[in-house]
C-alpha cells in the first residue's frame, strides 16, 4: 500500500479486504492512492504508468493485482434493497461506475441474482461494446467471479 493512500476513505476497508483475499490466494495486491490532479503529475505518472495510452489514463483504479488494475464499487448499506428491481438497479449502477475506472471490477454483493448479473455483463459486452474483462462479486465468503474474458 502506498503511504499516500487515504485510510479514512469510505471504501478503504472494502478495498483492503479485497486485496487481503487476493493475497491469501498467493497474488501480489497493492492499494493505490486516489489523486485529484492527474495531469502531468509525476506521482500519478509513476504509480499508474501502465495505464498510459489506454482509455483509463487519468483514472485512479483502487488497486493492482499482479499488474492488473481493479476498481471496487460498493453501495450505501442503508439503501433499501427490499425488491429485486432495487437490487438490479444497484448492481447496474455499481457496474456503470466501475467500468469508468477499469475493465476489471469488484462489486459488493447487493443480493442480485447471479443469472441476472451475468446477463447484465454479457449485454454490456456484446451489445453495448463495453470494455469489460472481469467482474467479481465480493461476498461474505470471499470473491466470486461472475465474468472473465478467457486468455487467448
Amino acid at each position: 500500500m502506498y503511504s499516500i493512500v487515504n485510510r479514512a476513505a469510505s471504501d478503504f476497508q472494502n478495498v483492503f479486504e479485497c486485496c487481503r483475499l487476493f493475497a491469501e490466494m498467493g497474488d501480489h495486491a497493492i492499494i493505490t492512492p486516489q489523486l485529484n490532479d492527474t495531469f502531468k503529475n509525476p506521482i500519478y505518472e509513476q504509480i499508474y504508468a501502465s495505464l498510459r495510452n489506454t482509455i483509463y489514463w487519468g483514472k485512479c483504479p483502487d488497486f493492482n493485482v499482479n499488474g492488473l488494475w481493479y476498481e471496487h464499487e460498493g453501495y450505501d448499506i442503508s439503501k433499501d434493497l427490499s425488491s429485486l428491481h432495487k437490487r438490479a438497479d444497484t448492481f447496474s449502477l455499481m457496474l456503470r461506475r466501475g467500468v469508468k475506472q477499469s475493465d476489471r471490477v469488484i462489486l459488493e454483493d447487493c443480493g442480485v441474482g447471479r443469472q441476472y448479473a451475468r446477463r447484465n455483463v454479457y449485454r454490456r459486452v456484446q451489445y453495448e461494446h463495453q470494455n469489460i474483462s472481469e467482474v467479481i462479486i465480493k461476498t461474505a465468503n470471499g470473491l466470486e467471479t461472475i465474468y472473465k474474458v478467457k486468455a487467448d
